[in-house]
């Protein structure tokens, strides 16, 4: 395959459909995703920035266990949870667009 003709395929793969939906939705999923973190993660260190002592209140009253301890750990497993709403969702929607796409390509 010649330079013109590979041009000529990867234009019209950047321009077909499936391509344009693949693009899309990876988009969509990232920066949704990343929002969400980002947005707990701000809020986290806002409330230790302007408010130090809600994190450092316990629990409970005889607990050793801060709220911010609580809070920390609940970002990490929401952390991780992403993660797995992104793996099962790249697996069922974006996979079956990209192996189009290659197909397109070949």
């Amino acid at each position: 395959m010649d330079t013109l003709e590979r041009q000529s395929k990867l234009k019209d793969i950047g321009t077909s459909a499936i391509f344009l939906r693949l693009s899309s939705q990876r988009n969509r999923l990232g920066t949704s995703l990343a929002f969400t973190m980002a947005t707990l993660y701000f809020a986290f260190i806002f409330l230790v920035a302007f408010s130090p002592a809600t994190l450092g209140a316990p629990i409970f009253a005889s607990s050793v266990v801060s709220l911010g301890v609580l809070v920390g750990v609940g970002i990490m497993v929401t952390a991780l949870a992403l993660t797995a709403i992104y793996v099962v969702y790249a697996t069922v929607r974006i996979d079956p667009l990209v192996r189009a796409v290659r197909e397109i390509a070949r």
